[in-house]
């Protein structure tokens, strides 16, 4: 098991890897994304982001297969954190997250989180920013961490 910086040619697995988790955004599971975050998950748009100096992107691997994905934009705001459902609650993301947010150094990150995901961002330190909010039927809460001497301190 490794993390690495993810690469231009890990578009492709990355995509898929996302698309298969992006309805934990949705309200009603049954419906379907929003054509403009489907867009998003196009293998030009990972490729681009991917090639981004505005994103920081690292993916953990084991066995040369991509288990988890993050990407920080402006090293400050948490994009994507997925990991495969069958390594979710493994410490995948947890490690992810720790590992970019040591590269990154920033002392506040931001995240729309799904709700699904929301216990594990608190458990990062991670609070809520504002009300649950949507778009275009997708549910997220805002969420914020403080850092001070990479520790989390209250809002």
């Amino acid at each position: 098991m490794s993390i690495r910086k993810a690469e231009v040619g890990d578009a492709s697995k990355l995509g898929v890897l996302v698309s298969s988790l992006a309805h934990f955004y949705l309200a009603e599971k049954e419906s379907s994304l929003p054509l403009w975050l489907a867009n998003t998950l196009h293998i030009f748009e990972f490729e681009n982001r991917l090639s981004s100096a505005e994103f920081a992107n690292f993916v953990f691997t084991k066995n040369k297969l991509i288990l988890g994905y993050i990407s920080i934009k402006d090293k400050c705001h948490v994009y994507h954190l997925f990991v495969a459902e069958e390594h979710q609650g493994k410490g995948v993301a947890r490690k992810l997250w720790e590992h970019a947010a040591a590269y990154l150094g920033s002392d506040r990150y931001t995240v729309r989180a799904a709700i699904y995901a929301v216990p594990v961002y608190k458990r990062f330190g991670f609070k809520e920013a504002e009300p649950v909010a949507s778009k275009d039927g997708m549910i997220f809460q805002p969420m914020v961490l403080l850092l001070k001497g990479h520790k989390a301190i209250d809002a």
